[in-house]
């Protein structure tokens, strides 16, 4: 930088220097971080109400990443309750406790972070990530949208948006027609229930969403038994411990050594559709090995 007075330029003064970096240099006497560089250690801790905390220390500089995995999918919904995920997603911003949709909605922009919520068959997981000065305010928010029971305004609101899923998988299956073979490949297999239940609920279920059958199916499967608490980027595991405690030591265990997740029973069978396409799909599928099983490579390969 030079200093101009009157246009002319005052070299003589030390207010102002000029120097020349080249960028592919490194600083002398600083020496460059890398990613791989530290090996990432791994801690875990069960609270005494059932909750268990596990997190991975930051071996870089970069975002809080947290998460709660929750060991219930929809194939943990039944003839009543299906479709009760579904519904959770389409409102998992809506909390009333200590916020609400339009303030969750602001912290996460202010944040620059994100926070989002999905589930599958097996599990159902909120994720977010966010700055480490945001670290409490998001756990807190995270905490709300995961365990606060639903209002009767939320329930309303998920019960449109959820009909409005079943419309859109409509329109789209004209347009794909094998939009849906996967789920329908597992219905056959399975029936309705377990595995076979549909991802987005019954259609005819609809109409039965409201608070009473959403709160309900929180406090029966949404445990502390059941709910894995992760992050990765935390500097001190016994600190993020003690911000779960804070948050989550007044939640209570629930005797939940009687849950037992019902078995898919496979029953197998046949099922045809008709499209207006000029292609035929033929999809062929056998009874195998569950997930963890250790026969499940040997599956895949064949």
């Amino acid at each position: 930088m030079f200093n101009q007075i009157l246009n002319t330029v005052d070299r003589g003064t030390t207010a102002f220097s000029a120097n020349k970096f080249d960028p592919m240099v490194p600083f002398q006497g600083q020496a460059p971080v890398y990613a791989e560089a530290e090996e990432a250690s791994y801690n875990v801790t069960e609270l005494s109400n059932g909750f268990t905390v596990l997190t991975e220390s930051q071996i870089f500089p970069s975002t809080v990443n947290m998460g709660f995995l929750v060991n219930v999918g929809s194939r943990d919904e039944t003839e009543e309750t299906s479709g009760a995920l579904q519904a959770l997603k389409n409102t998992y911003l809506k909390t009333l406790k200590h916020t609400n949709e339009t303030i969750n909605y602001g912290m996460i922009q202010m944040s620059g972070g994100d926070v989002t919520m999905d589930f599958d068959q097996e599990s159902m997981y909120f994720k977010g990530h966010c700055i480490e000065y945001d670290t409490i305010d998001m756990f807190q928010m995270m905490v709300d949208i995961a365990l606060e029971p639903r209002s009767v305004l939320a329930a309303n609101v998920a019960k449109s948006k959820n009909q409005k899923s079943h419309d859109l998988a409509h329109h789209i299956a004209k347009f794909d027609p094998s939009a849906h073979d996967a789920e329908l490949l597992l219905r056959t297999a399975y029936g309705y229930n377990t595995l076979g239940m549909p991802r987005l609920g019954t259609e005819g279920n609809v109409g039965n969403i409201d608070a009473r059958m959403l709160q309900q199916f929180i406090m029966d499967n949404i445990t502390p038994k059941k709910c894995l608490i992760v992050a990765s980027g935390v500097k001190n595991h016994n600190e993020y411990v003690e911000l779960v405690k804070e948050r989550l030591g007044d939640v209570l265990a629930v005797p939940e050594h009687q849950y037992q997740r019902n078995n898919s029973e496979y029953i197998g069978g046949e099922y045809r559709t008709w499209t207006e396409s000029p292609q035929t799909s033929i999809q062929i599928a056998f009874e195998s090995v569950n997930w963890g099983h250790a026969d499940l490579a040997a599956y895949q390969l064949m």
